[in-house]
Parts: structure tokens; C-alpha cells; sequence
């Protein structure tokens, strides 16, 4: 007998039935955990919590999740802001910056090159996703795909974001499979920072994002 087997044996077809949904969502919430993708981990836990209120691994995630929230949210209080007052800003640990693709992998492999360069990251996997994020962390940097499989693109999370009051300064970089010239002369007319063919070159992503943050703060500081 596996231990899968183990793990259901003396149980009713309901019950069982009923264990292996809240197994599946607990999985997903792992996985949107290591996207970055916090809200859709809290609704998730919000499912498994309805099969179970009481469930010793959902409680835990949710604890552990909520922390990551509370830095995020308190992270202006580590001395961001003070960039503009520096002779030579650059990026600091405190510098957050969100990956919108609906490629899981891409967000897993992104959120994780950005955390080992000393960045923080979040993730997103569509643009209604993206704006409720960004309305709550508001990252200093976005990564985005241009073309997403349904709902808006990314010119149009690009265009939501430039158009809002407060967040026209933040770099927006765009991810694409093929860079063709109409995607190209596009992002040079909005003003799109960069354009990063995909697959990704890990070392060319945190460049751009580097790169990005020292020519924003760098006008920061020219117009004190």
C-alpha cells in the first residue's frame, strides 16, 4: 500500500473525495507562494479553509504568507524614499518589483532570479491580477508578457498604469516571444523602457531592472 493509499485508508468515499480537494488547493498555494502571487494564495487558503476550518497546514501557509505580506507592505518603513538625497542612487533590497506572465514557470524562475539578486518580487498571472496587486504593493519596477492568451494585454496593463495618477514614474519592461516590428515601434511610441525577448536571460532581466531604478532615480534627484 503507498503512502498515498495510507493517507485515505479508513475513510468514506466523501471524506476521501473531500481530503483530496483540500490536498489539491493546498498544492496550488504552494506554488502561488513561490510565484509571489499572495492574493491568489490567500483566496486559495480561503477555498481549503471552507472544506476545513481547521486545517493544521492551511493555518500554517497562512501564517507564513501574511508575514511576506506584512514586509511588503511595511517596507517603506527600512528607509526607502531616501534615493532622491543620494549622489549615486542605486537599487536597494527594499526595491519590489512584479512579474506579470501567465507562464507559472517563468513566474517561479523570474520571482526567484530577482530574490537571489537581493530584489523583492511578487507576481501576477493576468491583468485584472496585475491591477489588484499593484493597487496594494505598488512595485517600484513591472515586468510584463505583451500578449496574454485572454483578457487585455500587456500594452493595456502599460497604458492603465501610465495613465493613473502617482504611477507614471515606474519603469514597465515588457517580455516577449517574438519582438516584431509593429510590438517594437509600439513600445517606442508609448515609451516602454525596454523590450527582453524571451526565453529570458536572467542576467539581462536584472540589468534592465537595474539600469531602470538608476536612470529613475537619477531624475529624481536632477529635478530636487
Amino acid at each position: 500500500m503507498t503512502s498515498e493509499e495510507d493517507e485515505f485508508e479508513g475513510l468514506t468515499p466523501a471524506e476521501a473525495f473531500r481530503r483530496a480537494k483540500i490536498d489539491h488547493f493546498l498544492q496550488h498555494v504552494r506554488e502561488y507562494v513561490d510565484m509571489g502571487r499572495y492574493i491568489a494564495s490567500l483566496r486559495t487558503l480561503d477555498t481549503v479553509f471552507g472544506l476545513d476550518s481547521g486545517n493544521d497546514e492551511g493555518k500554517l501557509l497562512k501564517g507564513t504568507i501574511d508575514g511576506l505580506v506584512d514586509h511588503l507592505l511595511k517596507r517603506s518603513s527600512n528607509g526607502k524614499g531616501d534615493s532622491a538625497a543620494e549622489p549615486h542612487p542605486r537599487p536597494r533590497r527594499t526595491d519590489l518589483v512584479m512579474i506579470v506572465d501567465q507562464d507559472e514557470r517563468l513566474l517561479i524562475s523570474l520571482t526567484g532570479t530577482l530574490r537571489r539578486y537581493g530584489f523583492m518580487a511578487i507576481g501576477a498571472s493576468s491583468y485584472e491580477e496585475a491591477l489588484e496587486t499593484f493597487s496594494m504593493f505598488r512595485p517600484e519596477v513591472v515586468i510584463s508578457e505583451v500578449n496574454f492568451e485572454t483578457g487585455p494585454k500587456g500594452f493595456d496593463l502599460y497604458l492603465w498604469l501610465k495613465t493613473n495618477a502617482g504611477n507614471n514614474e515606474v519603469p514597465f519592461l515588457f517580455l516577449a516571444t517574438r519582438i516584431d516590428r509593429e510590438t517594437l515601434i509600439a513600445g517606442k511610441r508609448f515609451g516602454v523602457d525596454d523590450l527582453i525577448m524571451k526565453p529570458v536571460d536572467d542576467d539581462v532581466v536584472i540589468a534592465s531592472v537595474i539600469n531602470c531604478l538608476t536612470r529613475k532615480r537619477s531624475a529624481q534627484l536632477a529635478h530636487k
